[in-house]
């Protein structure tokens, strides 16, 4: 892992100036994917600022379309056990449960989720070619061992 600075901000244009014209700078939340990639060096950063002091409402509220709003800083852990979610989207709940284990939901965000790199253990091994480290360099599941494979499937290029 490489050595960076850390610094966080309340406000939304000091957070964004913190990281624009940076190009290694980068955003954290609840930590859970970025720091994976700069242990195993697959990411640098020269700073991380944390967005977390940014919004202190992590709630989620029902629409009158019968959506529901999930704010991005909400925690997994938040939204599957929060009433709205266990009572209207079950499923949604049981898929957070099943998805990480207890330590993961109480840091990880949805939005983290939504903007997480692949967890694909090719991505994650350094040695073994991969698509999306390096376009065009070819994917190892596409003939390897694949079974645990996402949904999404592989990489062409």
């Amino acid at each position: 892992m490489n050595d960076f600075n850390y610094s966080r901000s309340s406000e939304i244009s000091e957070t964004i100036s913190q990281v624009a014209g940076k190009a290694d700078a980068k955003y954290i939340g609840g930590g859970t994917n970025i720091i994976d990639l700069l242990k195993y060096n697959l990411t640098t950063a020269s700073e991380l600022v944390d967005v977390n002091l940014l919004s202190n409402d992590s709630d989620i509220t029902s629409r009158s379309d019968g959506s529901v709003m999930l704010n991005a800083f909400s925690t997994n852990a938040d939204t599957a056990y929060h009433h709205i979610i266990e009572n209207q989207y079950p499923v949604l709940s049981k898929a957070i449960l099943a998805g990480a284990s207890a330590q993961i939901r109480n840091m990880a965000t949805n939005g983290g989720n939504l903007l997480q790199r692949t967890r694909c253990y090719y991505f994650y091994d350094a040695s073994s070619p991969c698509n999306k480290r390096l376009p065009g360099s070819g994917c190892p599941a596409i003939k390897g061992y694949n079974r645990n494979m996402a949904i999404m499937g592989t990489s062409e290029d």
